[in-house]
Parts: structure tokens; sequence; C-alpha cells
């Protein structure tokens, strides 16, 4: 049976929401699941945000959470515990220095992120219960690429460990790691075999996700999805693994905002139009939940909440609510 209809989801971080203008991000969160009907959310717990003075709070996020689980959204908790979507990417308490490019179980920076990771889950678990039955966990954010303020990448024994941590609060939730583009997707896959062999979560709890950019700040960009690579896996080859092994598949970041230079994504219907039709392609046909999180729906939501909106945005709303 093929299904090509795309779902649309989002990743919304409040911190950025304050950042483009937003005097309460709530409001925005509230804009972007009633104004554009999207109900799939991705949201990032800071690890310098979550710890203050040795201590942690859920006091930041509780409000998004409450939020969430109240309207029965469908919730991606990005834990981290170094690296969580949005720039800078790794976000460190300012008094834990990292040292190493490559985080291995024996870094320091290791050992702090288990304690971390293991008090955050608990103080999780205390608040909210059986409301976080359902939610999707992520474990750090491009974990195998060098992309962050600090360029370092985790080691797949180190990913290992915190998979290890997660199960031992969550054992029957599913758990999202992504690539990105094609850069990292043979080692994405080869940590789901492990994570598979050690009996640590099944393959079908384990969710790759894609981060998807198409216009790069001042780089002629080759579609990551359909050009040729002799270094990156294949699409058609992240499809025979898919169905060997009975992993999830989603598109965790689909460019939907500008970049650098690059002024027309979420601002181009075209551009728009582009995504949906290139993100079809990472997924098989018969794969029945084609989930698409738009990267930058904070912006759009900003424009609808102050009523900025030009024709464009229009058009590339009306399409929206009718996924």
């Amino acid at each position: 049976m093929l299904n090509n209809t795309i779902v649309l989801g989002t990743s919304f971080s409040p911190e950025y929401a304050k950042y483009i203008g937003s005097r309460d991000p709530l409001d925005l969160l509230k804009v972007i699941n009633r104004d554009l009907g999207i109900d799939d959310i991705r949201l990032g717990l800071r690890w310098n945000v979550v710890q203050k003075d040795k201590e942690i709070s859920l006091d930041f996020y509780d409000k998004y959470l409450e939020y969430l689980f109240k309207n029965n959204c469908k919730v991606c908790l990005n834990v981290g515990p170094i690296k969580v979507f949005r720039w800078p990417e790794d976000h460190i308490p300012k008094d834990i220095e990292v040292k190493e490019s490559i985080v291995t179980p024996d870094s320091d920076i290791a050992k702090y992120s288990y304690e971390y990771l293991d008090n955050l889950l608990t103080l999780l678990k205390q608040k909210y219960g059986n409301r976080l039955d359902d939610v999707m966990f992520q474990l750090e954010n491009e974990a195998f690429f060098k992309f962050g303020r600090l360029r370092i990448t985790m080691s797949k024994e180190y990913l290992l460990s915190l998979t290890e941590i997660l199960r031992s609060h969550f054992p029957n939730n599913r758990v999202m790691f992504n690539s990105a583009g094609r850069k990292n997707l043979k080692s994405v896959v080869e940590l789901f075999k492990d994570i598979s062999d050690k009996g640590i979560y099944t393959p079908q709890s384990l969710v790759l996700g894609f981060n998807y950019y198409f216009k790069l700040p001042n780089i002629p960009t080759k579609d990551p999805i359909t050009s040729f690579s002799l270094l990156s896996m294949s699409i058609k080859k992240l499809h025979r693994y898919q169905k060997e092994m009975g992993f999830g598949l989603e598109i965790s970041e689909g460019q939907f905002e500008p970049w650098g230079k690059q002024k027309t994504p979420g601002n181009s219907y075209s551009d728009y139009e582009y995504l949906l039709e290139k993100c079809k392609r990472y997924f098989p046909n018969d794969y029945q939940y084609k989930l698409l999180r738009l990267w930058g729906t904070e912006e759009l939501a900003l424009k609808i909440f102050k009523d900025t909106l030009e024709d464009e945005h229009k058009r590339i709303i009306a399409s929206i609510l009718e996924k």
C-alpha cells in the first residue's frame, strides 16, 4: 500500500522564540499548535537551563510541557545531555570544562553527563509520571557530526551508555538519534545494530531522524537526499536496512527558515513545495507515518502573532492546514 502523505510536525525552542522577539514563547507554541494545526512537537531540554548551581529544576520548561500534555500533542524530548538542537548545540553549564573533541565513556564530560541525565530522567518521571508513556526521547543531537560551538562528536560507546541510562528509566519508550543529512546515516545504523544486539532497545523502538537542509549559507548545495555521493549511505540502502531491522524514520529537521544569505526557506511557497516533495523520497513508499518536522516554525508563528504575514506566507499556511 502506497502512502505519499507527509505529516507535518516541528521542533520548538522557547529560547529561540525569545531570541527572535517573542515576549512569551508560549504564545508562539499555541499559534503553532492551534493556528497551524501541528501537534507532533519536539522540545529540547538544555542542560545549562535545567541545572543551575548544581541543582536541577524543570521550572523553565514546565509551562511548555504542561501545554503539550494537556493538548494531547505527540512529544519528542531532546534531553541531550550535551547536544540539544539550536545553536550553539552544546548547552553545557559554564562550570563544566570540555577538553575532548570526541566524547568517550572515559571523558570527564561523559561522567558529568551520565549523572545529569540520570537525575533529569528521575525528575521528569517524578513530575510528569505516566504522561511520559508515549513520549519519544532523543539522545544528543547530530551526535556524529562536528557542528556547534565546541565542534565535538560522540563515540558509539558513550551513546550506548546514555541509552542504557535512558532504558533504566523508560524501557518502553521510543528513542531517536539523528543524522546531519546522509553524512552520518551509516554511523546511526551501526549504533542501532549495537543497541539491538545488546538488548537495550528493540529496533522497533528506535527512530532514525534526518536533518535536511537544501540551502546552506554561502555554499552551493547538492540536494542531501537525491545527490550522488561515494562517501555517504544512499537512501535506497537506508531503506533496505530499515526493512531488515524495522526501525522508524522521520525528518527531524526540514529547512523552513532563512540561514545566512539564504532568505527564502520559510518565506517562499516554491521552497516549501520543494521541501515536501524531496522529503517524501526519504521514506519507503509504503511507510505509514511520514513525519517532517518543519525547522523554523517559531518564525512563521511570530509573523502570525504580529500580523505581519506576506502573501507567500499565507499560501504556505493554507497548504499546512490542508495536511
